[in-house]
């Protein structure tokens, strides 16, 4: 009985910890804390070696894996190398950052796994938590990843429907915006790269993954079920 009473007093310092971690994560995004100039300073003097790459790739999910800002990898991609190159980077650090950030959230949380599957608030993030859902909201602009990263942890997403959500959404964003920040290389304003032209694909790819959703809702249940269950 009383070993009942102790698991049920059990304080979630681990839950704590976590939503101390997506708070702080939050800031630092919102307050762009990380210069991208440092970071171009030491890639210009070795973005011709062969192991430059793979750091800016561990680089990014080093600090998607704890909630940090990894947009700053975008700069230094889209600056030093071609559009398509630095995407393939942006996109292998972003999902390898996204799955270590998810394991690293499941983990923390689940000794209270239970606590929080019956909270309300959790509740509503589960029913939004469709692969459109989780597409859409990857692919727009300035949203902080740790979010959806740690949300799905915590919440046991299939890993299938996370990851797929994932490269599409990194895939997206890391051709549209290394795409600019290269082009606007040689341009006056290099701070103008990331203007409205370039997020209103985004916007259009969000859109579209709604209208998918609206649509999902209105077919018969039974057709989608299947679907669901896999992704």
């Amino acid at each position: 009985m009383s070993d009942v009473i102790l698991k049920k007093r059990k304080y979630p310092y681990k839950l704590i910890l976590l939503g101390g971690i997506i708070l702080t994560g939050i800031i630092l995004h919102q307050m762009g804390i990380f210069d991208w100039y440092r970071f171009l300073e030491i890639g210009e003097k070795y973005a011709h070696t062969w192991w430059f790459p793979p750091a800016v790739v561990i680089t990014k999910a080093a600090l998607y894996m704890f909630a940090l800002p990894g947009s700053t990898m975008y700069w230094v991609s889209g600056l030093l190398f071609p559009p398509v190159y630095a995407t393939i980077i942006v996109v292998f650090g972003g999902v390898f950052g996204a799955v270590l950030a998810y394991r690293f959230a499941q983990n923390m949380s689940r000794d209270s796994a239970e606590r929080i599957r019956s909270s309300r608030f959790f509740k509503i993030l589960r029913n939004h938590s469709d692969f459109a859902t989780l597409s859409a909201i990857r692919s727009l602009p300035n949203f902080p990843h740790s979010i959806i990263n740690y949300g799905s942890g915590m919440l046991n997403i299939p890993m299938p429907r996370f990851l797929v959500s994932t490269i599409i959404g990194f895939t997206a964003k890391g051709f549209l915006y290394t795409s600019a920040i290269h082009h606007a290389a040689t341009a006056d304003a290099l701070s103008d790269a990331i203007q409205l032209r370039t997020v209103l694909p985004l916007l259009g790819l969000v859109l579209l993954f709604a209208a998918g959703k609206l649509l999902q809702r209105k077919l018969p249940q039974s057709s989608t079920e299947p679907d669901r269950e896999r992704l």
